[in-house]
């Protein structure tokens, strides 16, 4: 995706989170994406914490579970959900690496949010462009979830 499609994109998903979002602690968020039942993304907390975060993400979908590590890159930082474990069928990108993600994470006005933390508020949202193409192409069961946001949904 384009950075102006990605903008563009970004921009018409303006619905803000729950209410209760500043009062969930990155450790307890779960999110959902409409349109895209059977999906689910949580933070967990980290048994030996990383420089850049102490959560792991969950996705599960309706056939698998994956495993993240949350991370940035150096200098001009992006954030990253980096895959544990790919798997054989993982396909190659011209990015570079094939088992990271692109997190942008946003408050519930849509202003860029921090890396999550386990002990820091939950973003409202999260955007993770790529997570559609991996599940489709990345494996020989294809699974389809829409290019859009994941909308904090409850705190457990």
């Amino acid at each position: 995706m384009n950075n102006a499609r990605m903008l563009v994109a970004l921009s018409l998903m303006v619905l803000a989170g729950p209410s209760h979002a500043a009062d969930c602690l990155g450790k307890n968020a779960r999110y959902a994406m409409e349109g895209a039942d059977g999906f689910d993304l949580v933070f967990v907390q980290r048994q030996n914490p990383l420089a850049w975060s102490d959560l792991d993400a969950v996705l599960t979908t309706p056939r698998r579970k994956f495993k993240f590590t949350l991370t940035a890159s150096n200098g001009y930082a992006f954030n990253y959900l980096v895959l544990e474990n790919p798997g054989p069928h993982a396909p190659e990108t011209t990015a570079g690496d094939d088992s990271s993600f692109r997190l942008y994470p946003f408050d519930k006005n849509m202003r860029p949010a921090e890396l999550p933390q386990g002990e820091q508020p939950a973003p409202a949202l999260l955007f993770i462009p790529d997570f559609g193409s991996y599940l489709w192409y990345g494996s020989e069961t294809r699974e389809f979830i829409p290019v859009d946001t994941w909308r904090l949904k409850e705190c457990t």
